[in-house]
């Protein structure tokens, strides 16, 4: 499948009926965040985190001490497990679209090192962003080989979306 770049209406407030907090706690606990990783909605109407989101925003702040990342306060979601080596990501909010490259290059690198050691094995990243732009919210969604991953991205510059 690869990288697929779309217009999208989704507004993060849509998110906050799934937080155990007012929609104006949330919208201040949310406020000066860089990077938002929110759970997917399923077919069935529930939401759930993907299988790396929990591990995937505490590398971001152990390896970038000047952005701020969050998991969405979610309440009741739950983490979707899987029994593969795919690695499944979260859908995550961008601030800013200048801050786009950084996340996608924080993703790289995260997974570059989940696959220490398994390179030859052929494994898949499921991963989305969701940006705003001047033109109005992008959805970036990339599923497809994980060595292939990168790459991807290079391919398009990503400031001129």
């Amino acid at each position: 499948m690869g990288l697929r770049i779309e217009d999208t209406n989704d507004e993060l407030s849509n998110f906050f009926e799934l937080s155990q907090q007012s929609s104006l706690e949330v919208e201040k606990n949310v406020n000066n965040v860089d990077f938002i990783a929110i759970p997917s909605k399923y077919k069935d109407g529930s939401y759930c985190y993907a299988k790396e989101s929990v591990n995937f925003i505490k590398y971001c702040r152990q390896n970038d001490f000047n952005h701020s990342y969050k998991l969405l306060d979610s309440g009741d979601v739950s983490e979707l497990s899987l029994h593969s080596f795919d690695i499944w990501m979260p859908i995550i909010w961008v601030s800013s679209n200048v801050l786009l490259p950084l996340i996608v290059n924080m993703a790289a690198s995260y997974i570059y090192d989940r696959m220490k050691g398994r390179e030859k094995e052929d494994t898949q990243v499921d991963i989305t962003f969701i940006v705003e732009t001047k033109g109005g919210k992008k959805s970036l969604h990339y599923k497809g080989d994980a060595n292939a991953f990168k790459e991807s991205f290079d391919k398009i510059d990503l400031n001129k979306m």
